[in-house]
């Protein structure tokens, strides 16, 4: 089962990858992500601090399964082995325009049961860091005022 969300961007693949990597900055920008860190190298273990709810945060562990500098990052994890994500994105560029992909893939013995409680807000949460990771690549393009 999966949830994939997608969005267009004005601008460079550069500026949203930038944006996506930048991990020490998504406290300061990310509703649904609030921590990350780690090595942005294939077979990095991280803790990803994340929430469905906006309230309830959970710490899951992940492992970077790929990792192609400006077009994917790929982790693996969740709360448990009995449920495991997939998490990744993708950023393609046309003609000025980025896509922004942002998709799941779970499995496990409990996502016939515990899938259909978080579609909606799972699907809702990918779609606002979507809109917040836009939102940062354009404050970023606006100089500081002096």
């Amino acid at each position: 089962m999966q949830i994939s969300t997608e969005l267009s961007i004005p601008g460079r693949a550069e500026e949203v990858w930038a944006v996506l990597i930048d991990l020490p900055s998504y406290p300061r920008w990310n509703p649904f992500i609030r921590k990350v860190g780690g090595k942005l190298v294939e077979g990095a273990a991280w803790k990803a601090e994340l929430t469905v709810d906006g309230r309830v945060f959970l710490s899951v562990p992940i492992v970077i399964t790929e990792l192609s500098h400006g077009t994917r990052l790929t982790w693996r994890g969740g709360p448990s082995k009995l449920m495991t994500g997939t998490h990744s994105f993708g950023v393609t560029e046309a003609s000025g325009v980025v896509t922004l992909e942002q998709s799941e893939r779970f499995s496990g013995v409990l996502v016939p049961v515990v899938f259909p409680l978080l579609r909606t807000p799972l699907t809702r949460r990918f779609t606002e860091m979507n809109e917040a990771l836009m939102s940062e690549v354009v404050r970023r393009r606006v100089p500081a005022q002096a």
